[in-house]
């Protein structure tokens, strides 16, 4: 049954900004290492056009994602929602585009990581590296919900402060120039890398139950708007600081630091290291949510998945940050944020305005996923 939700009711201060923090926290992650590359290939202007729209597109979809969590007490996760408004076809959509991209995301994760621990200990083998990252990595995986979030709001804050460090850095060589406006070649190159950075959606369930315990029912839609665009702001600024003093741009950015002072390497290393292993704890608790609450899985079977999944998918080969970012942001998101709207639709009274909104914002996904098979598969 559909219910109609009232958007009236006012947040404290305090959990208006927790509610923004858990936002960005969730939403800064390892993708931002991808955007100079793709900003420098695709152009600037078209990439804060992308920016700006997904930006946009984002916090219409996390807002109804909360409404919708809100309509069935957070009963049910995503994956439940989906079993429960859209039946067994929508369920194992989101069986595979949550679980699947959550472990894929992870994946990218462990390839960053391993290049952090590698250009602050630059005489590691990127085996051992990767094994360090690994182990560093697996330790959340154990911890409650309660403590991940304390950890969460931690790297958000070593985040911004690692990005407020490039930026002023590189100042006042702070510029686009030398990147052109708009290369049509790569159009669409910004869209997956793009929607994976600002993709924050695993933060929206602990800010509804942030919001919930401080003061009750209510849409908070300002405060996930202003964690979104606190994220993306910041992103200009590691955009910018990257452009104007990295003498090679790399679609990982990291690799082509090696000029940078040895202090401010291992101090870019020790930020980033820190950073990329809280913001992935989100996404490791999604996965445990899912298979455990929605699947009824067992904690061992859960974590298991969780620890040995995407390292053994990169031992295997899947080792491009490029290439992993833009997969899981132009297909698995794609299909997580179409979830998201088609499951608000079917449990909120919306106008009609609002739900032709929702049905071109799905429509966007659909094509963007349409086409990440297409370049990924047959291209």
């Amino acid at each position: 049954m559909a219910h109609k939700i009232n958007p009236g009711m006012n947040s404290s201060p305090k959990s208006f900004l927790k509610v923004a923090a858990i936002l960005t926290a969730a939403t800064i992650g390892d993708g931002i290492f991808a955007l100079p590359y793709v900003f420098y290939q695709s152009g600037w202007l078209l990439g804060l056009f992308y920016l700006v729209f997904l930006a946009s597109i984002v916090i219409v979809v996390h807002t109804v994602y909360f409404e919708t969590l809100q309509r069935v007490g957070e009963k049910e996760r995503l994956l439940g929602l989906s079993k429960l408004y859209l039946g067994s076809a929508g369920f194992w959509t989101g069986f595979v585009a949550i679980v699947l991209g959550l472990l894929l995301t992870l994946v990218a994760y462990l390839i960053l990581g391993t290049h952090f621990v590698q250009l602050g200990f630059p005489m590691l083998s990127p085996s051992l590296a990767l094994a360090v990252f690994w182990i560093f990595m697996a330790v959340p995986v154990l911890w409650s919900d309660a403590r991940v979030i304390e950890f969460e709001l931690l790297g958000i804050c070593l985040t911004a402060f690692l990005i407020i460090l490039i930026f002023a850095t590189a100042w006042p060589n702070v510029t686009f120039r030398g990147v052109p406006a708009i290369n049509l070649k790569n159009f669409f190159l910004p869209f997956g890398a793009i929607l994976f950075a600002l993709a924050g959606w695993t933060g929206i369930e602990p800010a509804y139950e942030s919001k919930k315990r401080a003061d009750g029912d209510g849409i908070p839609w300002r405060a996930i708007a202003l964690g979104t665009t606190f994220a993306a702001a910041l992103y200009v600024m590691f955009i910018s600081g990257i452009l104007g003093s990295a003498p090679v741009i790399t679609p990982d950015t990291i690799s082509g630091l090696g000029t940078w002072s040895a202090g401010k390497r291992g101090l870019i290393a020790f930020l980033g290291l820190l950073a990329v292993w809280t913001v992935s704890m989100p996404l490791s608790r999604e996965i445990k949510n899912a298979l455990e609450k929605d699947l009824g899985w067992s904690k061992f079977s859960s974590r298991s998945i969780i620890l040995f999944f995407p390292i053994t998918l990169l031992l295997l080969g899947l080792n491009n940050f490029l290439v992993v970012v833009g997969l899981v942001g132009g297909l698995f998101l794609s299909l997580q944020y179409l979830l998201m709207v088609s499951v608000g639709r079917r449990a909120l009274v919306l106008p009609a305005w609002k739900k032709f909104l929702l049905d071109v914002v799905a429509a966007i996904f659909i094509l963007a996923a349409v086409y990440e098979v297409y370049y990924f598969v047959i291209g």
